[in-house]
């Protein structure tokens, strides 16, 4: 293995926004007790793409015993415990008042990975542990100074919009699974071509695609989320499937419906899809879909969009009337007061998978209107049986419909009594 190294000065004003005062207290910490730390990965990347990134992850040649020691009695640093630390993870969140987490990392020799058992070694070589992360791209990393160490020609991929393994792709892949689902996620943000993989990697991938069965179901849907969010989400997803382990990820064996989820997507990418959007092209009901759910720990929120989906994707469709809009918007005007504003994003989302899109922008500009009536003014208007409530309001809002929902409080309240509902 190669132990050369090209340096990349970062401009200043490149990188000098990531250094909260949080950070530049951790690098001191770490400094002054002579261990290397470098901001490693994902955010080194995104510098290089002029993006900002989301999370700083950190390298260091220390321990997590030494880490520990460190940061021992440091009232201003907090130690989480996840179950990284084993894999020489540990996430410390930094500051008093102004707060920042971030996750810090040993060097690593190797990963050997059985069934679910993975042994890591670790080493205080920064050129060994680029060599064995995943992707070029991810192997890069940067001092205080700005100056970024490149062992696997790692920039030039970037620039070449390229994405290579480190190594032998078979044993990067046996290390850690989910770069199964991450190499398809980096494609998506970096590939200028949508449909053109490396032959050698789509057949390791095919290879090592069983271990995923050992990867818990969070990650999974971690990683799926980013690649239905992502640039080339529909040509993406259906190379995945092309690949034939739909069946580890707890999605039902299609061959129909991932060419539909890519024409689903492309129709209406431009209004950014939620990932379930898309993902409920796969389902024929609602037992395929349960399946799904018990193997993948998505949010509640993309499982209650599913739900929906599958429950009125067939359903509600466009009215014949002037306002093709009618089913969606009394669908809203009929749900529960409590309710209308996530069944509203929920009816955006079902125009989007019905492929409505010249409808979205309108009902947009649609308000939900309310209802102008309730139990009280029943109440102040002689009605006095509780148990007639209900009927009288759905009579009350029936009327209201066929006013186009113009009716006012007091047109309701008189038609009451000139219709015979209200007594005295």
């Amino acid at each position: 293995m190669t132990s050369s190294v090209r340096c990349y000065q970062l401009d200043q004003s490149e990188y000098i926004h990531l250094f909260s005062s949080q950070l530049i207290y951790l690098f001191s910490l770490f400094n002054e007790y002579d261990y290397s730390i470098r901001i490693i990965g994902g955010a080194v990347r995104d510098i290089l793409l002029g993006a900002t990134p989301h999370d700083i992850d950190l390298a260091t040649t220390a321990t997590t015993d030494d880490i520990l020691r460190l940061i021992q009695g440091d009232s201003n640093i907090e130690l989480v415990y996840t179950r990284a630390e084993h894999f020489g993870t540990l996430t410390l969140i930094v500051g008093t008042t102004v707060r920042n987490t971030f996750q810090v990392t040993t060097l690593k020799r190797s990963i050997t990975r059985h069934g679910r058992d993975v042994h890591v070694e670790f080493t205080d070589n920064w050129s060994i542990d680029a060599h064995q992360r995943d992707l070029t791209i991810n192997s890069l990393s940067m001092d205080k100074d700005g100056i970024i160490y490149d062992y696997t020609n790692g920039i030039d991929d970037l620039k070449l919009n390229r994405i290579r393994f480190n190594g032998n792709i078979l044993q990067r892949l046996q290390e850690n699974p989910i770069r199964v689902l991450r190499y398809f996620r980096f494609f998506g943000v970096l590939s200028s071509d949508a449909y053109v993989h490396e032959p050698d990697i789509l057949e390791a991938i095919r290879t090592s695609a069983t271990a995923l069965k050992d990867v818990p179901g969070e990650k999974i849907w971690s990683e799926l989320e980013l690649i239905l969010r992502g640039r080339f989400a529909g040509h993406v997803m259906r190379t995945i499937l092309e690949q034939q382990f739909a069946p580890l990820l707890g999605l039902p064996d299609s061959s129909v419906e991932m060419y539909e989820l890519e024409n689903r997507w492309l129709r209406c990418m431009n209004y950014q899809p939620e990932p379930m959007t898309l993902l409920i092209t796969l389902f024929d009901n609602q037992d395929e879909f349960d399946i799904f759910c018990k193997r993948i720990k998505c949010s509640t929120r993309q499982k209650k969009l599913g739900e929906f989906l599958l429950d009125y994707r067939y359903s509600i469709q466009p009215s014949n009337d002037h306002d093709s809009l009618d089913t969606y918007k009394e669908f809203l005007i009929d749900s529960q007061s409590t309710q209308q504003d996530i069944f509203y994003e929920y009816i955006i989302e079902l125009l989007k998978y019905q492929g409505y899109i010249d409808l979205i922008d309108d009902i947009k500009q649609w308000s939900i209107p309310k209802f102008p009536i309730d139990i009280w003014d029943l109440q102040q208007n002689g009605l006095i049986s509780k148990y007639h409530f209900s009927h009288f309001l759905r009579q009350l809002k029936e009327q209201w419909k066929l006013s186009q929902y113009m009716m006012t409080k007091e047109e309701l309240i008189e038609y009451g009594f000139q219709s015979g509902l209200f007594y005295t």
